[in-house]
């Protein structure tokens, strides 16, 4: 009676124990891959100038997967010389932006928004210097400046909390994930946002995803649009989840 309980004691640990072991081995997989930016069009000469241009790599469940929502996060966008950096930013709705002014002049920053606008004016002075917003929204926002022309950036808001900023040619990573099917979505300015599947895996083959972009010119501190490049192209189509 007593070898009969300890052999079922004994099945019953390894039964927990494989339940486990396969638990944590379903939650290794990963997402991993690297985005390529190539420059099309009639400004494709400028090879150079989009090596470093900002990629946000953002990844969605696509059966159901439960993401746990973190803590807000602060992201701080300056301007000076009249330039807004960083240039592109994505961000998971629910975090904070802080505008600060570093010019001796002020600035009255807008978003092109077909939702809800937003007005911020920046002060040249320490009290009205810096503004601070809360995204809960859902957008894409290309902000401008009413006074200053080379005034550009452009924030993604994503109701995800799985995000990567990246350049060209670095390797993007998602770990611990639940093992199944996923959506990639990755975007860069000037570049029609893209769509991938993805299959969340143990130690898989790193993706192959390509950007092309259409008249963006990155220079010196900031980076403007090209002023001939039609307005499509600076507000490329979105496609939906």
């Amino acid at each position: 009676m007593l070898k009969r309980q300890r052999h079922e004691t004994t099945l019953a640990g390894c039964l927990i124990l494989a339940v486990l072991t396969v638990s944590a081995a379903a939650r290794a997989a990963e997402v991993r891959g690297v985005v390529t930016v190539q420059q099309t069009g009639i400004f494709n000469d400028r090879v150079e100038s989009i090596k470093s241009l900002p990629v946000s790599v953002a990844l969605y469940p696509a059966e159901g997967q439960t993401l746990a929502r973190p803590a807000a996060v602060e992201h701080v966008i300056t301007v000076a010389g009249n330039r807004i950096a960083p240039l592109y930013l994505a961000l998971p709705r629910g975090d904070r932006l802080r505008f600060e002014n570093q010019d001796d002049v002020y600035h009255q920053l807008f978003t092109h928004s077909n939702k809800h606008p937003i007005q911020l004016r920046l002060e040249p002075n320490d009290l009205g210097r810096t503004a601070e917003i809360v995204l809960n929204e859902v957008v894409d926002l290309h902000w401008f400046c009413h006074i200053h022309a080379k005034s550009y950036a452009r924030i993604d808001v994503l109701d995800t909390s799985l995000v990567r900023m990246v350049t060209p040619g670095d390797i993007f990573e998602f770990r611990d994930l639940p093992a199944g099917k996923w959506r990639l979505r990755v975007a860069a300015p000037g570049a029609e946002t893209r769509i991938v599947e993805a299959q969340a895996l143990t130690a898989p083959p790193p993706l192959q995803i390509r950007l092309d972009v259409k008249g963006f010119n990155q220079s010196g501190r900031g980076a403007m649009p090209v002023q001939a490049v039609a307005i499509e192209q600076l507000f490329p189509t979105q496609p939906g989840f």
